[in-house]
């Protein structure tokens, strides 16, 4: 009489989780494809302003960062291999499954009926996530913020994590975990710097005649920034240029979730008077309100800025952006990112009044 035996063990490896997770990442896109279909029914036809060439190349996008997201299972899928029972970690496969599945879920409707909806009935569609204002409309980013945001933090903490898994696989003498789990932290970080560098050289110099407004996303709303006086002072050293920043908050931009006459307080901001050679100058006074006095929706200020300048040079451009604190490099579509493209404030010679 033969022993009974038990059926043996299927193999661990990567093949082993790549059979699972490459199954799943079909029923994973289908269900998001799903989704995107139910919106364009129930809504027909609110979205038909935003079907268009640009609107298609950021949703592949978008569908990209979400399956980048996905292969992040891999390195879950990799960690309780080396450290669970056979028994454990087949059955953790469809915990970590679902719940993704759940957050992609929640995610993709948030942003859906936060950032896309109620654009598309302005007129904005997929192309920057605010309102436009007259007939331009431009941003610090090319890219949804709050992905942006998402997108950032994820990354993050999926490389610390990473790294803590790979060193815990070497100490633990697994080192074909270690490896496999640095060769997917190494193929995620080339995804992701592909992603940043592309939103960059995607991006283009935009120059804003006077009037025209920059937008500056706070996650759930916008202020809006216009110069509205540019006055010169020459003398025979230098000019003193004098330009007059509007600060706005648009209050078409709130969204649902926060509270309607909730005060922001604005990021920091840099301000630079730039000329023709690329010689920037930093402003030498300010007058009226500061550029981080907290607004209500609605409300707007003034702030005079001072700039002393050569006299001989011209073609000067305003630069507003965000304190490039260290994170704002690695945020893709930022303006602050690697090698993006900037939005400027034109001061052109027409508008200079000489006292």
């Amino acid at each position: 009489m033969q022993p009974l035996t038990s059926d043996p063990p299927s193999p661990r490896g990567f093949g082993d989780a790549r059979r699972f997770w490459e199954r799943r990442r079909l029923e994973y896109n289908a269900v998001l494809a799903g989704i995107v279909l139910v919106w364009l029914v129930a809504t027909w036809p609110h979205f038909r302003p935003a079907l268009n060439l640009v609107a298609l190349g950021q949703m592949l996008v978008l569908a990209l960062l979400a399956n980048l997201c996905f292969s992040a299972a891999y390195l879950a899928d990799f960690l309780a291999q080396g450290l669970l029972p056979q028994n454990l970690w087949r059955g953790l496969r469809w915990t970590v499954f679902v719940l993704g599945m759940l957050l992609a879920i929640l995610v993709e409707n948030y942003w859906i009926a936060d950032e896309i909806y109620p654009d598309v009935e302005h007129g904005a569609g997929l192309a920057g996530g605010i309102k436009p204002m007259g007939a331009m409309m431009a941003t610090n980013m090319n890219f949804p913020a709050p992905l942006a945001v998402l997108g950032f933090l994820a990354a993050g903490l999926g490389l610390v994590a990473s790294i803590a898994a790979a060193l815990i696989f070497w100490f633990a003498r697994k080192p074909k975990f270690a490896r496999r789990t640095v060769v997917a932290v190494g193929l995620g970080v080339v995804a992701y710097l592909a992603l940043l560098l592309g939103f960059s050289a995607g991006s283009r110099d935009i120059a804003l005649a006077p009037g025209q407004e920059k937008y500056f996303c706070e996650i759930d709303c916008h202020l809006a920034y216009s110069v509205t006086e540019v006055v010169m002072k020459p003398d025979r050293e230098a000019t003193d240029c004098y330009v007059t920043l509007r600060t706005r908050f648009d209050e078409t931009t709130i969204s649902p979730n926060r509270p309607p006459d909730a005060p922001l307080m604005p990021s920091p901001r840099d301000v630079r008077l730039i000329d023709a050679s690329g010689h920037e100058y930093a402003p030498i006074s300010t007058a009226g309100s500061s550029l981080v006095t907290p607004l209500r929706p609605g409300d707007s200020y003034s702030t005079k800025l001072e700039f002393r300048v050569p006299t001989h040079v011209g073609a000067w451009r305003l630069l507003l952006s965000t304190i490039p604190a260290w994170p704002d490099h690695f945020v893709i579509g930022d303006e602050n990112s690697w090698l993006h493209k900037k939005t400027y404030f034109a001061l052109k010679p027409a508008n200079r009044l000489a006292i």
